[in-house]
């Protein structure tokens, strides 16, 4: 019986040895170089948050210890981990896409540069691909002809036409 404990004392020394030199190389990455995307319930951007998170993950062997504290419940791995987060950014898809379809409709450019205008409407449409409501190519020009600032008025024509003459 002693060799069996002395077996299972050496194997736990060995996990806590494997833990520790897992937990120093980890200390020393930096975690936004890999992800540059904060997770953000507000912002939406749970899809371009695990296109970096899920490689990374892997690149570190690291797919068993993600702990979330958000949706963490004892006794459970990290397959139900994994999930859970996913469910809070993709439980309720109707209404999210009501009420980004919503505001990808009445967004005005208003004092906004043309690239951050530009840039929120390419994140709306983003989000409603990954909730699965992709914006086609022509509702994504007509919203951003739509909202454009009034200075940019002679603007629109050169747009629709150069659109026109690409899309067929």
């Amino acid at each position: 019986m002693a060799p069996s404990s002395h077996h299972s004392d050496s194997s736990s020394d060995d996990d806590l040895f494997v833990a520790l030199a897992a937990a120093s190389v980890i200390q020393g990455i930096s975690i936004r170089h890999h992800v540059p995307v904060i997770l953000d319930m507000d912002e939406g951007n749970y899809g371009q948050w695990r296109h970096f998170f899920d490689p990374t993950l892997g690149k570190f062997e690291l797919e068993g210890h993600g702990v979330f504290d958000i949706v963490r419940r004892d006794r459970h791995n990290a397959f139900f981990l994994w999930h859970a987060v996913e469910g809070l950014f993709q439980d309720n898809k109707l209404q999210r896409a009501v009420y980004l379809e919503i505001v990808l409709r009445i967004l005005q450019q208003g004092d906004m540069s043309m690239n951050d205008y530009c840039t929120k409407l390419k994140r709306i449409a983003d989000q409603l691909r990954d909730i699965g409501h992709p914006v086609s190519e022509p509702s994504q020009v007509l919203n951003l002809l739509r909202g454009l600032n009034p200075r940019y008025r002679y603007v629109k024509p050169v747009i629709t036409s150069k659109y026109l003459s690409y899309s067929f």
